[in-house]
């Protein structure tokens, strides 16, 4: 993929008419899917749309907390190199929230990095295109939305007039939206000023817990990208409104998790969608089956973090095993009730909290795998899925790096240096996050050991 950069006629027209706009915020997405970057004055920002801008080399080796991770064997041995980067054209926005001196724009870097997730997304964009084929996106997105704690420190309370009860949970109700409606108002304020295709929003099944579905694009890079702005969003709305938004996976361990949902299907060159059959076509089949195949390879990119393991529990729509079926939630692959052109698979894995370019990356590598090795996917889920065999996939954390870190699937799709340094990555996060004795630990051992 050839990137498009930003012209200065393009920022000229900008800054002319939004001249309330003070701060520009220069924004990359690291291995996390956390937006990293810098601030810049809007005298500033013509200058740079010309000669761009440089960042460390360890933008792409931070963990969540932002430490560059020396494990990784990218920090010290190489001197930490600045990478050029250029704003993406069509990115610079205005975040119409408070007093609406604030805008944005994405940076991507000038020439491919094997460590940058926006460059290992495009080329397998690049290498179905080569088939013939482009993959046709949406991304669904869950969050809770929580009254800030003292000094602005997180706290999952929920806010004031809506049910903090799980027993009581509102799914699909009107009224938590109602109680909501000036935050939700400026989600899509936020995301019209941005051009996001923001299509429904609803009450999910956890107290403050809410999902937004984005509408789908034959452009797997920008709707990954417009998840990632979707969060942003998000998170800006709920700041103008005094409270706090996360995407974290499993922030209660008695209320339900927050999912991304991948909705993808393939058309060929002549936009007609090669999924669509009597049920599934054997393209569809293939794809089924390569998906099947491969996501325990890539659980690790489904699940980033610690926390992202607690999401996956009995009967809480997400699957434990690499099932799949039509119409049926209970399952990793389903197949939504639709036809034609509407044909599609909803990858029901992710973790709210993972990163678009990779999750999508890696569902096109099994897509692809599926096609070109012409994998049978096993035999269709029914009702609860427990009626058939599929492979279990590694819902503890050690388990699915140690299958990340040896597979070949992960190694032909993203490379050997992606695949070495995101397992140290990890795996460093890891061992940090595991070693931490808590409260917990004192509750259930100290008085009995």
């Amino acid at each position: 993929m050839t990137e498009t950069f930003i012209t200065p006629e393009e920022v000229d027209a900008f800054l002319v008419a939004n001249p309330q706009v003070t701060w520009i915020d220069l924004i990359l997405f690291d291995l996390n899917g956390i937006a990293r970057g810098k601030r810049f004055r809007r005298d500033d920002l013509l200058s740079v749309a010309k000669s761009g801008l440089l960042m460390p080399s360890t933008v792409f080796i931070m963990d969540a907390r932002g430490n560059c991770v020396e494990e990784t064997g990218k920090l010290w041995e190489t001197g930490d190199p600045d990478i050029a980067f250029r704003i993406l054209a069509g990115t610079l926005k205005c975040v119409p929230t408070g007093d609406g001196r604030r805008a944005q724009a994405v940076i991507a870097v000038t020439e491919p990095d094997e460590l940058d997730p926006r460059t290992l997304l495009a080329r397998e964009v690049d290498k179905l295109k080569k088939l013939g084929l482009t993959p046709v996106v949406a991304v669904e997105l869950e969050f809770y939305v929580t009254k800030p704690g003292a000094n602005g420190a997180f706290t999952l309370t929920t806010p004031d007039g809506l049910a903090d009860d799980p027993e009581f949970p509102m799914t699909f109700q009107f009224e938590e939206m109602d109680t909501l409606s000036g935050f939700i108002d400026d989600i899509y304020k936020v995301s019209n000023a941005q051009g996001l295709p923001i299509d429904a929003v609803m009450q999910e099944s956890g107290p403050g817990q809410f999902e937004i579905n984005l509408k789908h694009k034959a452009d797997a890079v920008a709707a990954a990208l417009d998840g990632l702005l979707l969060k942003r969003a998000v998170k800006a709305a709920a700041k103008a409104h005094g409270l706090d938004a996360t995407f974290m996976a499993k922030p209660h361990h008695d209320w339900p998790g927050s999912g991304m949902h991948i909705h993808v299907s393939l058309i060929d060159g002549a936009g007609k969608n090669v999924f669509a059959g009597e049920a599934v076509s054997p393209v569809f089949r293939n794809a089924l089956g390569g998906l099947q195949a491969t996501m325990c390879d890539f659980m690790a990119i489904w699940a980033q973090s610690g926390n992202a393991y607690r999401r996956y529990v009995p009967k809480s729509y997400v699957s434990m095993t690499a099932h799949w079926g039509i119409n049926n939630r209970n399952v990793a692959l389903r197949v939504p009730r639709a036809n034609g052109a509407a044909t599609r698979v909803e990858h029901r894995v992710a973790g709210a909290d993972a990163n678009p370019y990779l999750v999508l990356a890696s569902i096109l590598a099994g897509i692809r795998l599926g096609i070109t090795s012409r994998i049978e996917p096993g035999p269709m889920a029914e009702g609860a899925a427990d009626n058939c065999d599929a492979p279990a996939l590694p819902t503890v954390w050690a388990n699915a790096l140690d299958k990340f870190e040896q597979s070949k699937v992960v190694h032909d799709a993203f490379g050997l240096e992606f695949q070495d340094v995101y397992t140290r990555l990890k795996q460093t996060e890891r061992v940090n996050f595991e070693r931490v004795v808590t409260a917990l630990d004192h509750l259930w051992y100290a008085q009995v050991a």
